[in-house]
């Protein structure tokens, strides 16, 4: 079971957008909520800095990572996904997280989140030379479990995620609740073809295969969010 972490185990493309208006602010920028879901969510990313008056990127880069520890104080999972991946375990099913987010930024959260007591491995941006869409992320987590790709399942919010899988040889499962509609065209996602599609942490179950069991939406990863 590998997951995509922003957005897809924790509701934090908000605190993304927050973030990059930080990074802008200091650079005396502004930059609107809408054109930064536009540039880092909409469009293709190498473009995203294009017509900014940006002095250095360097400067950039470090104001973003002081917005996402800012903004990540804030993250927590989604409700019921400690619940799932802790049945996925009991199940004796193996669990790795694959970002393309910063180490620092799992580092930061995951004490409060308890992520090292859900997942096996952690596969961050600083831990690739390849970021999703490109397999790498994903080879190197099956590595690390020692899985063969053909028992596995890449589970996301993204075409990247998706694409991610399907390159390395796993089935994908594609979270798309309503909400996110204002971060991802549908119909871009729905062309990447993932195996399954779901709006609701609980379907994975059934996708899964897991026995069902009760939500339980106040569970200790979520109160130490509040």
């Amino acid at each position: 079971m590998l997951f995509d972490f922003d957005g897809t185990l924790t509701p934090s493309l908000p605190l993304w957008i927050r973030a990059f208006q930080v990074a802008f602010e200091g650079c005396g920028i502004q930059v609107s909520e809408a054109d930064v879901i536009d540039r880092f969510f909409i469009q293709d990313t190498n473009r995203a800095f294009e017509g900014l008056p940006i002095r250095s990127m360097e400067e950039v880069r470090a104001g973003i990572k002081v917005g996402l520890r800012e903004a990540f104080r804030e993250a927590i999972l989604f409700p019921g996904v400690a619940e799932l991946i802790g049945q996925c375990r009991d199940h004796g099913l193996q669990t790795a997280i694959v970002t393309s987010a910063p180490r620092y930024v799992i580092d930061d959260v995951s004490p409060r989140l308890g992520l090292a007591n859900l997942f096996q491995f952690i596969i961050t941006a600083d831990d690739v030379k390849n970021f999703k869409p490109h397999p790498e992320p994903v080879i190197q987590a099956l590595s690390a479990l020692e899985c063969d790709p053909k028992h596995a399942l890449m589970i996301g919010d993204s075409t990247a995620d998706v694409l991610s899988g399907k390159a390395a040889g796993v089935a994908t499962a594609l979270y798309m609740p309503l909400e996110h509609e204002r971060y991802h065209k549908f119909e871009k996602l729905r062309a990447s073809e993932p195996a399954h599609i779901f709006v609701d942490h609980g379907e994975l179950r059934a996708i899964i295969g897991l026995p069902h069991e009760s939500i339980t939406t106040d569970s200790p990863s979520m109160r130490s969010g509040r």
